[in-house]
């Protein structure tokens, strides 16, 4: 029998997409799910305005959440351009090569607490070292049309299901946004007998 299925929706542009990632990732090692990273163009390349003061509310609000989570953040290289393309495809061939979560761990680490830029080889190349890709494959990605329509095929399905923000979690048609849902979803999967063990 498949396993029940879990889309998750991320922008490697989020502070909060990043936030969830170790929760997100780890839910797979606590349920019987197929964790499926569907990794996302930022708001602003798929033309949404993002006001200013929010992107400033948004900063405090995820350092104080980093905080309490014990996660890294604030030396940042916005992503927002090349960086997200070139990190989303190296995030398709990580899912290929079954080094998803690695990767986005890694990438979401190097963005948002590290600085690195992922429009540069040297950014990019040195995500992929941490999160054991074989560069080569990952410089591959970069320029393949399927993985960019891969990609686009997941910004699409956003959109289609009616949403915008992410990080967003969808199972059995119901939907979790935001990095203080994955609880709410816990909840869920265990109410339906998914918990492993």
């Amino acid at each position: 029998m498949a396993a029940a299925r879990v889309d998750y929706f991320y922008s490697f542009r989020s502070p909060y997409s990043y936030l969830s990632a170790p929760r997100g990732f780890a839910l797979a090692d606590d349920f019987e799910i197929d964790l499926c990273f569907r990794g996302v163009l930022p708001m602003m390349m798929r033309g949404e305005s993002v006001p200013v003061a929010k992107r400033l509310h948004t900063m405090r609000d995820v350092k104080r959440e980093a905080d309490r989570l014990g996660m890294p953040f604030g030396r940042i290289h916005d992503p927002l351009g090349e960086g997200a393309t070139r990190t989303l495809a190296v995030s398709e061939h990580a899912i290929d090569v079954g080094r998803a979560r690695e990767f986005v761990l890694a990438a979401g680490q190097a963005i948002w607490a590290e600085a690195t830029d992922p429009a540069t080889d040297e950014g990019l190349r040195r995500i992929c070292d941490s999160a054991g890709l074989d560069w080569e494959g990952c410089r591959a990605a970069i320029s393949d049309p399927q993985i960019a329509a891969r990609v686009d095929a997941n910004t699409d399905e956003l959109v289609e299901i009616g949403h915008w923000g992410v990080p967003v979690f969808v199972f059995g048609g119901e939907q979790f946004w935001g990095q203080d849902r994955i609880d709410d979803l816990t909840l869920t999967l265990r109410e339906a007998g998914l918990s492993r063990g």
